[in-house]
């Protein structure tokens, strides 16, 4: 190896022999792939067709493919009991009370200058509803009163 000062400072440089024979080596790598795909491509335009129509067909010798396990056809869906009756009666009294309860909620929407009623009252189960609100203490400020603070702006 040989050492060489360039513009970006010494650095250390292959001898011309072992460049010119990598940079050949390389050339010749890529002559050789471009000839092994030309001689694919003419390979694969010689070869038999696999065309069934242009073929002879099967040959006498060949074996017909079996299946190794014959699968039955699925079964149908079993019907549903009768025991489900009352199930359903159960559901269909539930998609009433939430028809009714749809119906209502849409009802206040539509007039919304009536105070007939709240839409959160409508929509919210008894078990939903959250608990009465404290009195206000004597921590808050009545609404209106100008707020004294030490930011100065």
């Amino acid at each position: 190896m040989a050492s060489a000062w360039t513009e970006n400072g010494p650095i250390s440089l292959p001898s011309r022999t072992i460049a010119y024979g990598a940079g050949l080596a390389v050339v010749l790598f890529a002559v050789l792939g471009v000839a092994a795909g030309f001689e694919a491509a003419s390979r694969r335009g010689m070869g038999p067709e696999l065309d069934a129509a242009a073929g002879a067909g099967a040959k006498d010798d060949a074996l017909v493919a079996k299946p190794i396990v014959d699968l039955a056809p699925p079964a149908p869906a079993p019907e549903a009991a009768k025991d489900n009756a009352d199930e359903t009666d159960a559901d269909a009294a539930k998609a009433d009370a939430l028809a009714a309860q749809t119906a209502a909620a849409q009802a206040i929407q539509a007039k919304p200058a009536s105070a007939a009623g709240n839409i959160d009252e409508v929509l919210t189960s008894p078990t939903e509803k959250p608990p009465a609100t404290p009195a206000k203490g004597a921590d808050e400020a009545p609404p209106g009163s100008p707020v004294k603070s030490d930011v100065p702006f």
